[in-house]
């Protein structure tokens, strides 16, 4: 079993495998799985939160007029919307890596091992990717929520972590980061500069004198960041395909469209700092950006239920007392609260027992 690309022969030699990174294979598609979970753990997250949101009315917007769903606010919006395309984004990533796994793994048979170093820093790129965007956005879904986000009954702090522990296991993100980091190549502007920069640091340091190992550790921050734009760029990319190639109706796609364009600009106005410095983009451009990124989630507000509704996960797999099909948010919760042995009566039996002698005493 343990001998599949490396041997030990009777006389114990051992035969290496004829490449270095065969072993990844395996790894590879654990990574592929977890991609995948990340993508499920939040979109459970983000159901409850915007179902929860389209229940819950809060304050007023208009002075005088009834209090609106918090769905409603656009800051709820910002916090909701983006998550819901990331579940897209991180879903048709997914399986554009599980179909290049598939496809190196049939090189491999024939002994052609040329993409298996790109599969490998693709797989770990994205692995650290989805851990941490999804780690983020089930904690934005839980604050969303406000107090009820904290109670177990929602379900939301199991999820929470259920998907932060992905950023250690089968590899710790900034460990991957510098793996991809390793194979820095992007088509992408920010990513391409933030790789020549880096690189001119690189060098620099050496010839300075310091060992390459020490200069890479001293540039490793940078490093990361390069790493970051790249696979972000590869996600985005493989959301505008699957935009372009899907097989739905055009109103789905207009949909799906507004979707990748909030993705896309919601990550650039998050990390303007870069556009601004290579030149990509200019101030005024990212006001333009930011002036639409508000008209999306206008645009989107609307279809936000009935997208969470599309991924049909079933209330037995939410668990979730605020993210029911039938939005009986306060009924749940109240239901819930009568499992609780302090609620068994009205009055705790401590009261009877320590607080109303002592009240009635004549100290």
């Amino acid at each position: 079993m343990l001998m599949k690309h490396s041997q030990v022969l009777k006389d114990g030699t051992y035969v290496k495998p004829k490449h270095e990174k065969l072993a990844y294979g395996t790894m590879v598609l654990v990574r592929v799985g977890i991609v995948r979970d990340a993508c499920k753990q939040l979109q459970r997250a983000v159901t409850i939160a915007t179902r929860y949101s389209a229940v819950r009315r809060q304050s007023e917007i208009v002075p005088g007029e009834p209090e609106p769903q918090i769905l409603d606010f656009q800051t709820q919006q910002y916090k909701l919307l983006p998550q819901i395309a990331s579940v897209f984004a991180l879903l048709f990533s997914a399986n554009d890596l599980a179909t290049t796994y598939l496809q190196v793994s049939k090189d491999m048979t024939k002994g052609n091992m040329e993409m298996l170093p790109e599969l490998h820093s693709l797989s770990s790129g994205l692995k650290a990717l989805s851990a941490a965007d999804a780690t983020e956005g089930v904690e934005i879904c839980r604050l969303s929520c406000g107090g009820h986000g904290y109670l177990k009954s929602s379900n939301l702090p199991r999820i929470y972590s259920a998907t932060t522990c992905a950023i250690t296991y089968e590899g710790e993100n900034t460990v991957l980061w510098l793996q991809v980091a390793s194979l820095g190549r992007s088509l992408q502007d920010v990513a391409l500069k933030l790789v020549v920069d880096t690189e001119s640091r690189l060098q620099r340091l050496c010839d300075m004198g310091q060992n390459f190992h020490h200069a890479w550790n001293n540039c490793s921050v940078l490093l990361v960041r390069c790493a970051q734009a790249h696979i972000r760029y590869f996600v985005c990319e493989k959301f505008l395909q699957r935009v372009k190639s899907s097989a739905v109706s055009e109103g789905l796609r207009g949909v799906l469209h507004q979707l990748c364009r909030l993705y896309l600009i919601y990550h650039i106005t998050l990390n303007h700092g870069d556009f601004l410095r290579c030149g990509s983009l200019t101030s005024a451009q990212i006001s333009t950006l930011e002036d639409e990124l508000s008209l999306l989630l206008t645009s989107l507000r609307p279809q936000a239920v009935a997208i969470v509704d599309a991924f049909d996960i079933h209330d037995e797999i939410l668990d979730s007392t605020l993210g029911a099909w039938d939005g009986q948010v306060y009924e749940r919760l109240y239901e819930d609260a009568l499992k609780s042995p302090l609620n068994k009566t009205d009055v705790p039996e401590a009261y009877h027992k320590f607080l109303k002698p002592l009240m009635k005493s004549q100290l």
